[in-house]
């Protein structure tokens, strides 16, 4: 003789992508479907899966970004340099000039300021802006 049976599982509404058809089934078991990607029916026999697991999504999704972020990286450390490299030379034409020495015609003088106006006045709001 059949017994009712009575149990407090939390199910989850499906519908069949193939015929349409709603039906119900443990969340804990359509969680583990999802999660390892097993195939399973539905009532009326057609196969269905979840395409890409939870674990696969979020595998995915990390290498993605550790990617994007070695890329970052690289960019961010090529910047550093390309700034050290400014910086180095621009310290060095600052002491350069400070010391009188032309930037354009690196000759020697002691009025520097005079003999850029007159020998270099286009270079004068170019470097001294």
């Amino acid at each position: 003789m059949a017994r009712p049976l009575y149990s407090s599982q939390e199910m989850t509404e499906i519908e069949c992508g193939a015929c349409g058809i709603t039906f119900a089934v443990p969340e804990s078991w359509r969680a583990e479907k999802k999660r390892t990607g097993d195939m399973w029916f539905c009532p009326n026999g057609h196969c269905r899966v979840y395409s890409e697991s939870d674990a696969e999504k979020y595998h995915r999704l990390l290498e993605q970004e550790k990617q994007r972020h070695l890329k970052t990286l690289s960019r961010l450390n090529e910047a550093e340099a390309a700034e050290q490299k400014i910086t180095k030379e621009l310290r060095r034409v600052k002491k350069r000039v400070h010391a009188g020495v032309c930037p354009c015609c690196n000759r020697t003088f002691q009025q520097l300021a005079r003999h850029m106006k007159n020998k270099h006045p286009e270079q004068v709001g170019r470097i001294f802006k």
